[in-house]
């Protein structure tokens, strides 16, 4: 049986201002959202779900920071190996709900360069990312400047749901459960 749970990811307006209005992004993380669909063994009777919560503030000229959680629950195909934020494709492309190639912007467990991935069940509590300022250039971004990203376009691609959350297993390296966040009410 295929579980659910709300991937929620809160943000604040990308600005120099310290009252900008909060906005709040949610979506679900789980198998059914993954671009391509996972096919790994034992992709079937995976339970895989969990949450991840984004707090984005500052940016502009001033520093940004990225403040994220990130809790599994249930049972994946394999060990969990890596979670990502995807934004932009390598072409410049966005990366709406159902697209999939969406380069790795920020690592959020695994991949050598966050903390290690937990087992599921398992969490990884409140996790601060800093950057110099919004135009500080993210995680795998390619060395054209028309599909560079910086801490400022990631808000900006959160804010349009050009943003998904990506977790990776052994069994299904190419992603086994997926978040595409929306603004919620």
């Amino acid at each position: 049986m295929l579980h659910a749970v709300v991937a929620v990811l809160a943000g604040a307006a990308c600005s120099d201002s310290t009252t900008a209005p909060t906005t709040t992004w949610g979506a679900p993380l789980r198998i059914a959202n993954e671009v391509p669909a996972p096919t790994g063994t034992g992709t079937a009777t995976s339970t895989l779900g969990g949450s991840v919560t984004l707090a984005p503030s500052g940016g502009g000229s001033a520093a940004g920071t990225l403040i994220y959680s990130l809790t599994f629950t249930g049972t994946p195909t394999s060990t969990i190996t890596a979670a990502h934020i995807h934004a932009g494709t390598s072409l410049g492309a966005i990366t709406p709900a159902g697209t999939g190639g969406g380069v790795v912007r920020v690592n959020l467990c695994g991949a050598g360069t966050a903390p290690a991935c937990p087992a599921s069940p398992g969490a990884i509590p409140n996790t601060t990312l800093n950057y110099v300022t919004g135009a500080d250039t993210l995680l795998n971004s390619p060395a054209t400047v028309a599909t560079r990203m910086t801490f400022d376009g990631l808000v900006t691609a959160l804010k349009a749901s050009n943003v998904y959350v990506n977790v990776h297993t052994t069994n299904n390296p190419g992603g086994e459960a997926r978040a595409q966040p929306v603004a919620l009410p």
